[in-house]
């Protein structure tokens, strides 16, 4: 009988094991909204947390990879193969990719009290809105070009407007 112990694996071999590059699903969903204003090849997915303190039901996207509980019900293999909602999620997280890309710093730009809702000022380019507000308008876009309605949501073409800041 061996008192042998199972060694653990170093912590880069499990940070690779939870984590993966996006799909090519993925990057042709993302790639429709975002166009080429994302370095699609540096972003990950990671089915851990970012840090301690994460929910369960919360993803996170600080400093360009989304980060998945994993406990959490919202992980998919392939988001391009997902329900819409997911989809939805997906692109709102890519939006926190974008921003991390051009250079803010999600952990100190994002506040305690930032605000998800927001209402469409015309002539207002997308980044006088705040972080989550900018993320929330581009997932709306993504959810309107699909079809679906988003309540007290402008029309399509006021949204199309915004997302010229995509168009570099």
């Amino acid at each position: 009988m061996s008192s042998a112990r199972a060694i653990p694996r170093p912590r880069d071999e499990r940070r690779r094991v939870s984590e993966r590059c996006l799909t090519p699903g993925e990057i042709a969903l993302a790639g429709a909204m975002f166009g080429e204003a994302i370095d699609y090849g540096a972003v990950r997915i990671a089915r851990r947390r970012w840090a301690f303190f994460q929910p369960a039901n919360v993803v996170m996207a600080p400093r360009g990879t989304i980060h998945f509980h994993p406990r959490g019900a919202s992980y998919r293999d392939d988001f391009a193969c997902a329900p819409l909602d997911l989809q939805g999620l997906f692109i709102h997280e890519m939006c926190h990719v974008w921003q991390h890309q051009r250079g803010v710093f999600l952990p100190l730009a994002r506040h305690p009290f930032c605000r998800y809702h927001y209402s469409f000022v015309p002539g207002w380019p997308l980044k006088r809105y705040g972080i989550e507000q900018q993320a929330e308008i581009v997932r709306h876009a993504f959810l309107i070009r699909a079809g679906c309605a988003v309540p007290g949501a402008p029309a399509l073409e006021s949204y199309e407007t915004l997302l010229s800041a995509f168009r570099i």
